[in-house]
């Protein structure tokens, strides 16, 4: 890397060639020019690392010299110092105003302009090494922002492409974040049979909705083979259990329902509130977890029991996450599931879902929750023929 190139702006032949030569001794290269739009000339050329401004200088001064550099220099800070003859307060601070970073009076002190030379010269080093990295964050955060945006198409995808359509479903995925870490998801298998998923994964943001990209696809993949809920539970179980790492896991309620049988199975691993709810909004069954979430416990150790009972046309199938029943309101209220169960009564029939989240951002009273919210209501009836 070259010497600091430093520019020295002076209509003094003499004291141009004396500065000129002292600071070349310390190891600088110098340019030297006679007038201001010599100066203003050679930087349209040459970004110099630092100039030294005489303030009096004939057709263009200093001040005039330095407004123009200034203008050019609008993308890069260059230090500026002047050289005053009297060290009249009045010019040194138009100056500095203008432009100008520090002065010297006039005979000048080679160690000192030396010294202030290099003290410059590091602050615009550091300041060049800022920007830089303010422009490489900037980069960053546009490609991060781009990718972000992709997973994000992509996960929506996944996880929506089977409530389309759906007039008995009513859901609800609301992110802390960017990134969503809940899943819903909806599939049928036998005939008269569907399956649904509710997941909530380790944390929330980008790391939570990679851990719930395996749990969708063994979802769907599993559900195409025509297995038990207690089989899907395993089935997800075993891939998670293989590929997350040690301290993520997959808090799950997985469910089928049996149009022909009026039968609701549930295996239950960590999600804390799933009901059934009947006539009136009342509640009929809670489903504990009973279980440990997916992804902690290996093959040997899964427990795949299901909690199975039967229902009626017009109940109400209910899944949140933790985010909706352990909100906290500013004093450390949780919504709870008690939170719940009312919001279900006041919304019956008609509006359960909307009145649940109402509750939630009065409960909340304006502040932001601090995990990801997931709701899903699915309406029990007999399909028709």
């Amino acid at each position: 890397m070259p010497p600091p190139l430093i520019l020295l702006v002076d209509d003094n032949r003499f004291s141009l060639e004396l500065l000129t030569h002292g600071l070349e001794l310390a190891g600088l290269r110098c340019h030297g020019a006679g007038r201001g739009q010599d100066a203003i000339e050679f930087c349209r050329q040459q970004r110099p690392d630092l100039v030294v401004m005489d303030m009096a200088m004939p057709e263009m001064d200093g001040l005039q010299t330095t407004a123009e550099l200034r203008q050019l220099f609008r993308d890069d800070w260059v230090p500026i110092l002047f050289l005053s003859a009297n060290g009249d307060e009045e010019q040194v601070m138009a100056g500095l105003r203008i432009g100008g970073d520090d002065y010297l009076i006039k005979p000048v002190n080679p160690e000192l302009l030396l010294t202030k030379i290099q003290v410059f010269l590091r602050i615009a080093h550091l300041q060049q090494q800022i920007t830089q990295d303010a422009i490489r964050l900037a980069r960053y955060y546009e490609e991060n922002e781009f990718e972000q945006t992709l997973a994000l198409e992509l996960i929506q995808r996944l996880t929506y492409r089977s409530f389309v359509g759906q007039a008995h479903i009513w859901h609800k995925l609301h992110p802390a974040g960017i990134f969503n870490g809940d899943v819903v998801c909806r599939s049928l298998s036998a005939p008269g049979i569907e399956h649904f998923l509710l997941a909530d994964c380790t944390g929330h943001g980008l790391t939570a909705a990679i851990s719930a990209l395996p749990v969708i696809d063994g979802f769907y993949e599993l559900v195409k083979q025509y297995l038990s809920t207690s089989l899907l539970a395993s089935g997800i179980n075993k891939k998670l259990h293989s590929l997350l790492p040690t301290g993520r896991f997959v808090a799950a309620a997985l469910c089928s329902i049996d149009y022909t049988q009026h039968t609701l199975s549930i295996w239950n691993g960590g999600t804390p509130c799933a009901l059934l709810i009947g006539a009136g909004g009342k509640l009929k069954h809670l489903f504990p977890p009973r279980y440990p979430p997916l992804g902690i416990l290996d093959e040997s150790d899964f427990d795949s029991g299901l909690e199975q009972i039967p229902w009626q046309d017009g109940d109400l199938l209910v899944l949140t996450s933790d985010g909706i029943t352990e909100a906290c309101m500013p004093h450390g209220k949780l919504f709870g599931i008690d939170g719940v169960i009312r919001a279900i009564e006041t919304g019956w029939p008609d509006s359960v879902g909307k009145h649940v989240l109402a509750a939630l951002s009065e409960h909340l009273d304006g502040n932001h929750a601090q995990d990801d919210v997931s709701l899903l209501i699915v309406k029990l009836h007999t399909p028709k023929d």
